[in-house]
């Protein structure tokens, strides 16, 4: 139950952040962090798919509203949790993953969460600005906004991982 209300908190706040700080940042046309993936990133091993899914979905879609990019994000957030559970197994340590344990770098390490936080969110950026650009942007310019948005994002999780989460 705790868990619960954990991630829910957890879900306003980003909504927050990303909508009253993160849309606002207009250092290029290159940087348009979505902090909103580290929801998705952070839910807990055991979270069933419906949820996850439902919730990206809810997610997406506030900030969709907010953004006037009606359903990208919506489906951005929506691919991403799908895709979550495969890049899960495939990063799945030998002796699997422990009952109760979170996509954290307290329960799984700083070189698994690397790999997992890079993966979903370049993956989630490069949807985005492919979908959000069809047709206007090149595609060089595409990668570029992925890889400065991406980098910018990453820095904020990994700094939330290291000074938020408990050791």
């Amino acid at each position: 139950m705790i868990e619960i209300i954990k991630n829910g908190i957890r879900f306003f706040v980003l909504l927050l952040l990303q909508i009253a700080i993160f849309n606002r940042i207009e250092i290029s046309i290159f940087l348009s962090p979505m902090i909103i993936v580290m929801f998705i990133i952070s839910l807990p091993f055991t979270t069933p798919k419906s949820i996850i899914l439902i919730s990206s979905f809810f997610l997406g879609l506030f900030v969709d509203i907010f953004m006037n990019t009606p359903g990208i994000l919506s489906f951005t957030a929506v691919l991403i949790a799908y895709i979550r559970p495969f890049v899960l197994l495939t990063l799945e340590p030998r002796e699997g993953y422990f009952i109760g344990s979170s996509p954290k770098v307290v329960d799984l390490g700083w070189n698994w969460f690397f790999q997992y936080s890079i993966i979903l969110t370049i993956f989630f950026h490069f949807i985005y600005f492919v979908i959000l650009g069809f047709g206007q942007d090149n595609f060089l310019i595409m990668i570029w906004k992925t890889i400065i948005s991406s980098a910018f994002t990453l820095f904020f999780i990994f700094l939330y991982q290291l000074f938020v989460t408990k050791n």
